[in-house]
């Protein structure tokens, strides 16, 4: 029997330095791609209501001083990925000229990406040893709240549908209220 022809093109895949080279060069300028799994994933265009959910997070955590919150901004997770979460909470700032390696907190808002969200992004944020990631589901009108990262993923997911109210554990964040969050928000 004749071996069969090859049928998948041969991929190249990146690593977070060399992706970092490329980006500073320019050649990505007015892409909106992000680094996952060492390939360049073309992100969505956001809706109304994915905007609208981001701004509500915004407000919610600009009240706790104590954070550095980053909205929409890369978060390195070697070897090859290069996310960039809705939201990070942060500790503190990212020394001079790097991008964060982790956060306390990382938030995706997902009016169309929840299969990404949920299974590609959550597991490089367990990787990353981010204590806790929201998943803020707008059609679902849900939060998945993972907790207890792991080389596996997370080993821990607790959903909160609207009219709950999401426990937050950083200090000085309030609760988030659900219904507040997403009122007048058609996912």
């Amino acid at each position: 029997m004749a071996a069969q022809p090859q049928t998948t093109l041969p991929l190249h895949r990146l690593d977070v330095e060399t992706y970092n080279k490329i980006v500073a060069s320019g050649a990505l300028e007015g892409q909106h791609i992000e680094l996952l799994d060492g390939v360049l994933v073309k992100m969505s265009p956001q809706s109304a209501a994915h905007s609208t959910v981001i701004r509500r997070l915004i407000r919610h955590f600009a009240a706790a001083p104590r954070w550095w919150t980053d909205v929409q901004l890369p978060l390195e997770v070697r070897p090859d990925s290069e996310p960039e979460p809705d939201l990070a909470v942060l500790e503190s700032e990212p020394p001079r000229g790097e991008h964060p390696r982790t956060a306390e907190l990382v938030i995706e808002v997902a009016v169309t990406s929840q299969l990404i969200d949920r299974n590609v992004k959550a597991s490089k944020y367990a990787q990353a040893g981010i204590p806790t990631y929201w998943l803020v589901d707008v059609s679902a009108r849900a939060v998945e709240v993972r907790t207890q990262p792991g080389p596996g993923g997370y080993a821990r997911c607790e959903l909160y549908r609207e009219g709950s109210r999401v426990p937050c554990l950083l200090q000085g964040v309030d609760d988030l209220d659900l219904a507040t969050l997403l009122a007048d928000v058609e996912g």
